[in-house]
């Protein structure tokens, strides 16, 4: 079975709790059933009110949610996406074609992905294939590239933001938590992203947060691609910053004995604790597009069977 075909949920209307908004309508957009939600949005599937009620919901709108503290901290994410998304055009970063950003609710508007995150295709087929992860950190790393040269760091690349249509292509998600490179922004010393994929320079001040960030975050995910989970399993948070800080990488190996000696390479190097060992999304670009081809009649034979 193909990991990455889904089906699209059937459409419904089901009304919106959220309180500061019409439950039907946002703005010049008809609201539809809830798509899914994390600690600082829900996302909801949308078309314009203009369109006829026969009319499939080819768009995603995402509104920033908190609880009263913390919708201030909801609003500054969503307004940084908004404007990221706008300003960056790139195949394998998310569109924003629209957003409401001076007066709450914030939102946002994107197309509508078929398909499912890395983080549910890992959940229900486990470990992937290495020309199938190859092919999906490849495409991500295009991604970091474009934000990278734009004078951006992601900051929370995770298998929970990246997004995989039926056909494979990848689309990077949430860019609230990005960081604009070479600012104070990324001298501070207030943790961003997800633990479990946090580069060790991140979690401390003696090192420069710098593009070498997402390398390390990437690796993280690619290593979970390969071997069915993150190097670092410990739940309590004390001993996962540890862990990042000091911690040797578990070999990936151990669960993938014929894994390729120049993925296992590269993976140590993206994974190296020191940012200046990591190699640049230009480098990791080129060795994955290298890496593809040496695995190109593995994956032609997978297609076959």
């Amino acid at each position: 079975m193909n990991a990455f075909i889904t089906s699209r949920t059937r459409e419904s209307r089901t009304r919106s709790t959220h309180p500061h908004y019409n439950t039907d309508r946002l703005g010049e957009w008809e609201i539809l059933e809830s798509l899914g939600k994390g600690e600082w949005s829900i996302v909801h599937a949308a078309r314009p009110c203009n369109c006829p009620s026969d009319q499939p919901a080819d768009y995603a709108i995402k509104i920033a949610r908190g609880a009263t503290a913390q919708q201030r901290q909801a609003d500054h994410l969503l307004r940084r996406e908004a404007m990221l998304g706008q300003q960056l055009a790139h195949p394998n970063l998310v569109a924003v074609l629209a957003s409401q950003t001076e007066q709450s609710p914030c939102f946002l508007v994107m197309p509508r992905l078929a398909g499912v995150t890395l983080r549910t295709t890992l959940d229900e087929f486990g470990p992937l294939s290495t020309p199938h992860a190859l092919w999906i950190a490849r495409q991500t790393a295009s991604a970091l590239q474009a934000m990278h040269q734009a004078g951006w760091l992601h900051a929370d690349v995770k298998p929970g933001n990246i997004h995989i249509s039926p056909e494979g292509h990848v689309t990077l998600l949430d860019l609230g938590f990005a960081l604009r490179l070479d600012t104070s922004e990324c001298a501070t010393t207030e943790l961003r992203g997800t633990m479990r994929y946090t580069a060790p320079e991140m979690l401390s001040s003696a090192t420069t947060v710098d593009r070498p960030s997402d390398i390390y975050s990437l690796g993280m995910t690619l290593f979970e691609m390969l071997t069915g989970h993150p190097p670092f399993l410990d739940r309590d948070l004390a001993k996962l910053f540890r862990a990042h800080l000091q911690d040797p990488i578990p070999n990936p190996r151990s669960k993938v004995p014929d894994l390729c000696p120049r993925v296992h390479k590269l993976l140590r190097e993206m994974l190296a604790k020191q940012p200046l060992r990591r190699p640049s999304t230009d480098e990791l670009i080129d060795r994955f597009v290298q890496l593809e081809i040496a695995t190109l009649e593995e994956r032609v034979s997978q297609a076959v069977a």
